[in-house]
């Protein structure tokens, strides 16, 4: 009897680790395509380009995670969708005599999954932020540097957002 009990924890355990692979990966199984919309954009930026260069990162993640096909039309079987919350640029240090000396750059995305077969929410208004530092000195070379990171991590932990669900 004894012997069996560990077999019947190991079980349930294997059970529950069906919807949740060891990848981390936790989207359903009849999820195989989906369509990134276009986000929108709280910011009032000057920059109307932002929420393309998001919707191309994220689908870059996505195709190069092979989480799922892209299918930019209404028939696929999931859809993502966001909100770009913020995005700004502030002072992060300054010398003694109150000269900057490094900024900061920072997004914050609102981002939700919706699974169109079973008409539900896998992932619904998760906030992902990420923010980089860039030295002053170092211009606009650094702060265009410092941005495309920005973007590599925040379209990286967007999708690692939605295909956890955590």
């Amino acid at each position: 009897m004894r012997s069996v009990i560990p077999v019947i924890i190991f079980m349930i355990f294997l059970q529950s680790c069906t919807y949740y692979s060891f990848t981390g990966k936790s989207i359903p199984p009849h999820v195989k395509t989906v369509q990134v919309l276009l986000f929108d954009d709280n910011t009032s930026r000057y920059d109307l380009s932002l929420p393309q260069v998001i919707n191309e990162k994220i689908l870059y993640y996505i195709d190069d995670y092979r989480l799922m096909d892209i299918d930019d039309s209404k028939d696929a079987d999931s859809k993502v969708f966001g909100t770009i919350q913020l995005f700004d640029e502030s002072i992060a240090s300054q010398t003694d005599d109150e000269v900057a000396q490094q900024r900061s750059l920072r997004i914050r995305l609102s981002i939700s999954f919706y699974d169109n077969i079973k008409e539900e929410f896998i992932v619904k208004d998760y906030s992902v932020t990420h923010t980089e530092n860039y030295d002053e000195n170092g211009g606009d070379t650094a702060r265009e540097e410092a941005f495309q990171e920005l973007i590599e991590r925040i379209g990286e932990n967007s999708v690692i957002a939605l295909s956890s669900n955590w």
